[in-house]
């Protein structure tokens, strides 16, 4: 979904997300919220990228071109790309592509070397491709039923490539999918010297640290809020469940 939001398009960075009211009601009375999937500064949009998986993006479906939604944004804090690193290593899984195409835009733009690792359960939710390896992305893809790219889970690839790059200290690693392939992308990086950000998604009503339902915990500092204080974190400091 594209919006028309000048302000947003203007102030957002990679990671950051919107709240967006997907009827021009008060039902459903929650906010949904998406992270920010593109962005098109000159014309003044953002996209966001989702699957209808309930009655709110059902009714987000039923929009039509014209139709004025209320949007809260940018929220939360992004991923940080300050950093003197050379290389990026990118890697997401399922629906955790969201926030990464707007991400791996701004890595090009700063002229870092980008490797995207991006697994799926099936090649149709691969999408995009060419104008990733136009901008000189290098892409591997892994889908469970084989249908595109490599057969298997990608942090299989990720951990081949790891494994072949130990010491590497001029790489920054940026991951974000369901939290079992987090997990283990964690257990991969955590003796290696480069830095990894991890966005991470959690249910959540007000979006701006307030009600505290999106809590999530770290290894010293207690609790952390996804939409304040996140959702992007070290990778190394944050604890999941299970």
């Amino acid at each position: 979904m594209s919006l028309k939001a000048d302000e947003v398009a203007q102030a957002c960075s990679p990671g950051q997300f919107v709240h967006l009211r997907v009827s021009q009601g008060v039902d459903p009375l929650l906010r949904r919220p998406f992270s920010i999937h593109r962005v098109n500064r000159k014309k003044g949009e953002v996209e966001i990228l989702y699957r209808v998986v309930g009655r709110g993006t059902e009714m987000m479906r039923e929009a039509e071109s014209g139709d004025v939604l209320n949007l809260m944004g940018p929220l939360g804090k992004g991923f940080r790309l300050n950093g003197s690193f050379s290389r990026a290593i990118v890697v997401a899984g399922g629906m955790g592509s969201a926030p990464i195409f707007f991400l791996i835009d701004e890595l090009v733009a700063l002229g870092k070397h980008v490797i995207f690792f991006w697994g799926a359960k099936k090649g149709n939710e691969i999408f995009d491709l060419s104008s990733l390896e136009k901008s000189g992305v290098k892409i591997k893809v892994t889908t469970e039923d084989g249908s595109v790219g490599q057969k298997g889970i990608v942090t299989d690839l990720v951990e081949a490539f790891i494994k072949g790059q130990e010491g590497e200290v001029s790489t920054e690693g940026f991951v974000c999918g369901p939290q079992g392939m987090l997990k283990r992308v964690q257990e991969m990086v955590g003796e290696t010297p480069s830095n990894w950000q991890v966005s991470v998604e959690e249910r959540m009503a007000c979006g701006v640290g307030v009600c505290m339902g999106c809590a999530v915990k770290m290894n010293e500092d207690g609790y952390s809020m996804v939409c304040s204080d996140g959702p992007v974190f070290n990778l190394k400091e944050i604890v999941f469940d299970g």
